[in-house]
């Protein structure tokens, strides 16, 4: 019993594990990089900037942070603070 639950553990991290930058879309991939190489900590976060810096729309910057946040986890943090979101990459 113990064996196959841990079996089971090491199945979903090996899957959770190979999930990542390569599940990304290229404009997935651009606004990670502009989450990552930008302080949105310690600045609140800003939708319309950022569509307007990687020009697209909006919609289109919500539809990508949430596939950062599904394919990216541990490596993507979105919270709020202060009265401001606050997004984080590693």
């Amino acid at each position: 019993m113990f064996f196959t639950i841990i079996l089971y553990i090491a199945k979903r991290i090996r899957r959770l594990v190979s999930m990542g930058i390569e599940d990304l879309s290229e404009f997935e991939k651009k606004l990670y990089e502009y989450v990552r190489t930008n302080d949105f900590e310690s600045k609140k976060w800003s939708t319309p900037e950022a569509a307007k810096m990687l020009g697209v729309d909006e919609k289109t910057i919500y539809e990508a942070l949430s596939n950062l946040q599904k394919y990216m986890k541990g490596k993507v943090y979105i919270y709020y603070k202060d009265g401001g979101l606050r997004v984080a990459a590693e």
